[in-house]
């Protein structure tokens, strides 16, 4: 979703790379602007669709929960303010989740550079999920592909949802033969035939976990290092329609019930939790993923998978829960309002949530499941607990029904996806402009994401790519322009050396905020150590902006630790 193949979700860069295609024009090209006049359908059917009282409500809280202030300070090299200066705030990528299944082999071996499947759905989202191949039985046999997929979705800027650990789903071929054959099951994906083994089945389950974890905690691919690359795991799959693994590991075939043995609250499944979150990096989320559970009306699912939730928070360790939602026909489909309901149901539990695998299927008109679409888009983007909107499939091409979200087989674009690109890269878009008052400042209400910020007078031109990622306290900066009686710090943009030191502090990673206190080039204990010894200082006060790290408008412990955990 961004231009620079450098950025990523919660990062930033310095600049556009020459000669990419903007945004937005891109959204002129493809004519997002006269696709929402056609889109006039019966909407599907609930009375909500049919009443603008949940699209009002659901504004309020984008508002409210998607926005952030974002005031730019304009100031001279006497850090004196400068009224009047052009400021043009230009959004570069949200700080939201919008992402869609990738498929390791077509992604590999199926297209080529140029191909829409590599282009097309690049520009649209910001993150991928595999649709296979981090499953563990894809990933044993073919690693190879798991890897060039992973390398390929990095290297072009986008985040990737591990999905997934552990799936207990036999039919989709989806565990290991030997493992099939231990879990006591007869089926094709078997190896030697069933014999119950639940020390295999326990050992091979929990070694795995731990290999796919470590493998992509600090991968590298063809040479190149690319660190941590797994924002988060599933750690288990479908546990209440699914749980074989748990079933089996306590003696019990795989495909058999057993009375006394509840699997979404069994002891099992919190040490599979445990095993995942002592084998991840700290900032890598655990995450948890099941159908029914807001799609239709299943209380049973909704039920068990709150159970589930429950547990693992009282037990183990549970960031995010995945919800499925695919809709398979209209009386699938939920209202604004039920929508809210089942989120908030799960939201209350201290978890943030996730849309994993969306799609809408079945026999009914494509302008009416764009118009449903567009409210239950709307309304799980305005809740507060949601920080992702996961598609399942690309084209009709390449969906697993056959009947893709957002593209016809060939890549024409379907209502549905002009609603999205109109939501996503106009209405919840930041692009404003307007000029400093006299106290040399401008305010706009901006979109939580990464934000190319101009500042232009009459000497030129100052551009900042800053972030605001808090709803409550925004961002402030300070852009420092030419036209002053003389620079300070002999014509250098930085703020002074701090305390004892003779070198101005650095910005290494170009966001606007200079974590490199010494100006050693680096970030380092001696940076925490001057943080603490002169956060109280005039001199340090004075240029709060440039050590404000977590945006809230002030200079503060939590600053230092934020620059404490950058280490």
């Amino acid at each position: 979703m961004t231009n620079d193949t450098n950025a990523h979700q919660g990062g930033v860069s310095d600049e556009k790379r020459d000669g990419d295609i903007g945004r937005r024009d891109y959204l002129r090209t493809v004519g997002v602007g006269t696709a929402m006049g056609v889109l006039g359908g019966t909407g599907a059917g609930t009375a909500a669709a049919q009443s603008d009282d949940w699209e009002a409500a659901a504004d309020e809280r984008i508002q409210e929960h998607r926005t952030g202030p974002l005031e730019i300070e304009v100031v001279d090299e006497n850090g004196d303010p400068v009224s009047d200066a052009d400021v043009a705030v230009e959004m570069q990528d949200h700080d939201y989740w919008f992402g869609y299944a990738l498929s390791a082999d077509l992604l590999v071996n199926q297209t080529e550079p140029g191909h829409p499947y590599r282009e097309t759905l690049k520009e649209d989202f910001n993150v991928v999920w595999f649709g296979n191949y981090h499953k563990w039985r894809f990933f044993e046999d073919n690693q190879d592909d798991a890897d060039e997929a992973t390398a390929w979705a990095k290297d072009n800027g986008l985040d990737v949802r591990g999905h997934v650990c552990l799936w207990a789903n036999i039919d989709a071929w989806a565990v290991p033969g030997d493992v099939v054959d231990a879990m006591g099951v007869d089926h094709d994906s078997g190896q030697d035939g069933p014999d119950l083994d639940p020390q295999h089945v326990e050992d091979r389950s929990f070694e795995h976990v731990q290999t796919i974890i470590d493998h992509y905690a600090d991968f590298e691919y063809e040479g190149t290092s690319y660190g941590s690359v797994i924002e988060e795991w599933e750690v288990m799959n479908e546990v209440v329609h699914k749980p074989g693994f748990i079933r089996a590991v306590n003696g019990v075939p795989a495909n058999e019930e057993a009375e006394d043995l509840d699997p979404v609250t069994a002891p099992l499944l919190a040490d599979y939790y445990d095993h995942a979150r002592d084998a991840a990096p700290d900032d890598v989320g655990l995450a948890t993923n099941d159908y029914n559970t807001i799609e239709g009306s299943y209380d049973y699912a909704r039920d068990d998978y709150e159970r589930q939730i429950e547990f693992l928070e009282e037990n183990s360790s549970l960031d995010y829960v995945g919800l499925q939602s695919h809709f398979t026909d209209r009386s699938s489909t939920v209202s604004s309002q039920e929508t809210m309901d089942v989120l908030d149901r799960y939201a209350q539990h201290d978890v943030r949530l996730r849309v994993t695998e969306f799609d809408v299927t079945g026999d009914w008109p494509d302008e009416d499941k764009a118009d449903w679409f567009r409210e239950y888009f709307k309304t799980v983007f305005s809740h507060p607990a949601t920080d992702a909107f996961l598609t399942a499939g690309g084209s009709d091409e390449h969906h697993w029904r056959e009947d893709g979200p957002f593209y016809y087989e060939g890549w024409e674009p379907k209502p549905a996806m002009e609603v999205y690109r109109d939501l996503v890269f106009d209405e919840w878009w930041t692009e404003e402009s307007g000029t400093t008052d006299d106290a040399g400042t401008y305010s706009v209400d901006a979109f939580l994401g990464e934000h190319e910020v101009t500042v232009s007078t009459g000497e030129g031109s100052v551009t900042r790519t800053v972030s605001v990622t808090d709803s409550d306290a925004g961002r402030q900066v300070t852009v420092t322009v030419e036209g002053g009686d003389g620079p300070p710090n002999g014509g250098d943009d930085r703020p002074p050396a701090v305390g004892d030191n003779e070198n101005q502090p650095t910005d290494p990673d170009g966001d606007g905020l200079y974590e490199d206190l010494n100006g050693n080039g680096e970030v380092d204990y001696s940076d925490v150590v001057d943080y603490f010894n002169n956060m109280e200082t005039n001199d340090f006060q004075s240029n709060a902006a440039y050590y404000d790290y977590n945006g809230n408008g002030e200079v503060d412990y939590a600053d230092l630790v934020d620059l404490f955990n950058e280490i």
